[in-house]
């Protein structure tokens, strides 16, 4: 476990007074006799009472009041003044430099913004997004939440699309990416960011109760077409879930080009239950978004899930690709809010092709009693970013989110989360997995947040990664912020590589090494992938795939060095 140190701070920089300060701060503990008792109250034990510790103050036997406060406030300020003097100092050159940065990805934005076709999902939406994406900031590499991640790679890359597949070739390949269908699965097929009737199935039970896309939401009643609208409205970072600018994930521009560019929106909205059953059966959904990679646009794939009192709900949302040729960019939100006691399980699956990119904003919002299970899975893209923001405002919430990353040839994962604690008695648990090949990298940023006002808080965050070649990268920054004092939270980070004894084990058993290799890189994320097989067996054997795959290339890479 990762153990939390207080950085010391360079004096470099820190003015002689200030070095005073600091100095004094640092004084040696004195003994400060107790205040004397009357004669006739003190006793023979009170008379050889050990005596009370306090600072050296300049007068013995004054504490002095809220000194950490102050000194807190203190180094604040000086980091600050620090980093003013820093940018004040940096060369003229460096300025014009990223001014330019932020005006060619301005102006990148603004052309996609001109460059839509069709008809967006609401007129009104459509404006609102268009005039929030001109007074949000585009995403640099220089801003916090964009330090690691590759964005010209990601964002701002050329995007040639490629000839479409015949209408018989389309329909089978289609076939092979989905799921056989089950029994009381509802299912929502997006082409393109279109929903396609062919392949999915909707449902409307009564006035508050809806799963389906655009069309089939104009002939419901006013009051489900009322919520939904109020709900698409409010966007991450920029209505809502509003962040200090060190806790930013950075997604108010690019939730904002969704917001003016998405044509439909998947909705599951399940109306309110008078009680939760203990053993009754959680409605089960899944929303497929496929991009075909044969349009220049970019894909805006909308979700909104509302899950009302005492409902259970098991989703799974799916990415894919539908030619391995893929490079198109997709750029979606996801919106859930789970009321008062209800349960919801959630599966996002971004298995797009090898070329694409991909970035996603998740915002959850958990009330009292309610219990949020998130697991990612992201084996596909070229680049991929997703961020994960998770709002506990209900006393008695839980949050259980979970990750798994498989990387190889060039490809670079990212995924930044930030679950808030603001009331108090929640509860949450983050693991996180990373297997690395090649010259691949994953990125893990996690935050944890407990507002003072969130006591008897327990949570617990631990991200794991493996290596498998001396080129392969993980970046892993878990992160506790805990503003109460009546808690019980823990965090830590671990990377390792496969370990060649149990290896030699496996084949003094009768497995050779890749056979070996194999069997403990895909037991490795098994504990967060349990369950996959049962909901989504075409997702589960792709991520097994990869993951032979990745034995294979490490074996036969050990055979070439022991060779050479």
């Amino acid at each position: 476990m990762a153990q939390v140190s207080v950085s010391s701070m360079s004096t470099g920089c820190v003015s002689g007074c200030q070095q005073a300060l600091l100095a004094s701060y640092r004084q040696p503990w004195t003994t400060v006799p107790s205040p004397p008792l009357p004669p006739r109250c003190r006793t023979e034990q009170q008379a050889s009472a050990p005596r009370r510790w306090s600072r050296s103050t300049g007068s013995a036997g004054q504490r002095p009041t809220r000194w950490r406060e102050w000194l807190g406030a203190t180094a604040a300020s000086l980091a600050a003044a620090t980093s003013r003097a820093r940018r004040a100092r940096r060369p003229p050159t460096c300025r014009k430099a990223d001014s330019r940065r932020a005006d060619s990805a301005d102006r990148w934005f603004q052309s996609l913004l001109e460059d839509r076709e069709g008809q967006p999902f609401d007129a009104a939406l459509s404006e609102r997004g268009a005039a929030a994406l001109g007074q949000a900031a585009p995403p640099l590499g220089r801003q916090e939440p964009w330090r690691y991640t590759d964005l010209d790679t990601l964002l701002y890359a050329d995007q040639s699309p490629i000839d479409p597949l015949p209408d018989e070739a389309q329909r089978e390949a289609l076939s092979q990416l989905l799921e056989d269908k089950q029994d009381g699965v509802l299912r929502l097929v997006f082409i393109d960011g279109t929903l396609s009737s062919e392949f999915s199935s909707s449902q409307n039970d009564g006035e508050n109760c809806f799963v389906g896309g655009r069309e089939a939401l104009r002939l419901q009643g006013e009051g489900i077409t009322t919520r939904v609208n109020d709900l698409l409205q409010p966007l991450p970072e920029v209505d809502m879930m509003k962040f200090h600018s060190r806790d930013s994930l950075g997604c108010a521009k690019l939730a904002a080009l969704n917001q003016a560019l998405f044509k439909d929106c998947a909705c599951v909205c399940i109306p309110s239950d008078s009680r939760l059953e203990e053993h009754s059966a959680p409605t089960e959904a899944e929303v497929v978004f496929v991009s075909t990679g044969s349009l220049p646009s970019v894909c805006s794939p909308r979700v909104l899930i509302d899950v009302g009192r005492n409902q259970r709900l098991h989703v799974v949302e799916s990415h894919l690709s539908l030619d391995p040729r893929d490079t198109r960019l997709t750029n979606g939100i996801c919106r859930v809010l789970v009321a008062e006691g209800a349960e919801v399980v959630h599966d996002l699956l971004q298995q797009r092709a090898e070329g694409a990119r991909f970035v996603g904003s998740l915002a959850a919002e958990v009330a009292e009693r309610a219990s949020y299970k998130l697991r990612v899975v992201q084996t596909g893209s070229r680049t991929a970013r997703l961020n994960v923001m998770v709002l506990l405002a209900g006393e008695a919430a839980t949050c259980d989110a979970s990750a798994t990353m498989v990387a190889s040839d060039k490809q670079q994962l990212d995924l930044h989360s930030l679950i808030h604690h603001r009331v108090a008695g929640c509860s949450s648990k983050q693991q996180h997995k990373n297997i690395v090949g090649d010259t691949a990298e994953c990125i893990f940023k996690g935050s944890i947040t407990v507002d003072k006002e969130a006591q008897q808080t327990k949570s617990s965050q631990i991200c794991r990664s493996l290596l498998l070649s001396k080129k392969a990268k993980v970046k892993a920054m878990p992160c506790l912020q805990i503003r109460a004092d009546d808690v019980a939270c823990s965090h830590g980070a671990a990377v390792t590589e496969l370990d060649e004894k149990q290896v030699f084990y496996l084949a003094s058993r009768g497995l050779d090494g890749g056979e070996a290799r194999s069997l403990l890189l895909t037991a490795f994320p098994q504990d967060l992938l349990a369950g996959l097989r049962t909901s989504s067996p075409k997702a589960n054997d792709r991520v097994l795939e990869k993951l032979k795959s990745l034995a294979a290339s490490q074996a036969s890479s050990r055979i070439s060095h022991i060779v050479h």
